[in-house]
């Protein structure tokens, strides 16, 4: 997101794990993708897992933005996997091969996705987690928020579990619908909690700047 540095110490920690928490609309796969496409600008490869679209539409969404995902995979600086998980084993074996690409940056979206057809959630979670962390790469897991709901994930384990916990919202504000972002936190880092207003443009996710 441009513009998220300056609240979290000037960027995400090498080796964390960041759940960015939302309701539908506010930008989770957007935020994603263009935390790959950042890194692959400076030469970091990274993975994005979807559990929820197909190749296709994730290069559709991204070509909005100017992002030639396609271009960066041929380049193998950016790979996309996708499927539609049925067991745990599935989604560990999944997981297991794309890190033999020793990716330095992966996007999970979403973890909410995994945890639907999984019975114990909060080994499977805890398991994707630790295999994450030895890696030492830096990575993003997605989770849907139902609107009204409390905590900071659909699980309520994934907080737990990760590094950093980014919010986010649409919220009406004297009367116009707003995208709103929260840092809640970020393990090493001192950062900046109050809500902060973002868009989505041409270019991706942009914070207001105030």
């Amino acid at each position: 997101m441009v513009g998220l540095d300056p609240l979290i110490e000037g960027g995400i920690p090498e080796g964390s794990i960041v759940l960015i928490s939302g309701t539908p609309g506010t930008g989770k796969t957007i935020f994603g993708l263009q935390f790959l496409y950042e890194g692959a600008k400076k030469g970091e490869m990274g993975i994005f897992i979807s559990f929820e679209q197909d190749r296709n539409d994730l290069i559709r969404q991204a070509s909005r933005f100017g992002w030639d995902i396609d271009a960066l995979e041929k380049d193998n600086k950016v790979k996309i996997v996708t499927m539609w998980p049925s067991s745990f084993d599935e989604v560990m074996t999944k997981i297991f091969k794309c890190l033999y690409y020793k990716p330095k940056r992966l996007v999970i979206d979403s973890i909410t996705s995994i945890t639907y057809n999984i019975k114990d959630n909060r080994e499977a979670i805890h398991k994707i987690a630790e295999k994450m962390k030895s890696t030492g790469l830096t990575a993003i897991m997605t989770s849907e928020l139902l609107a009204g709901q409390d905590g900071f994930s659909r699980d309520g384990i994934s907080e737990f579990v990760s590094d950093g916990v980014i919010l986010l919202k649409s919220l009406e504000v004297a009367g116009e619908q707003k995208n709103i972002i929260r840092v809640e936190k970020l393990r090493s880092t001192k950062v900046d909690k109050q809500s902060h207003l973002y868009d989505i443009t041409d270019k991706g996710l942009v914070l207001e700047m105030t």
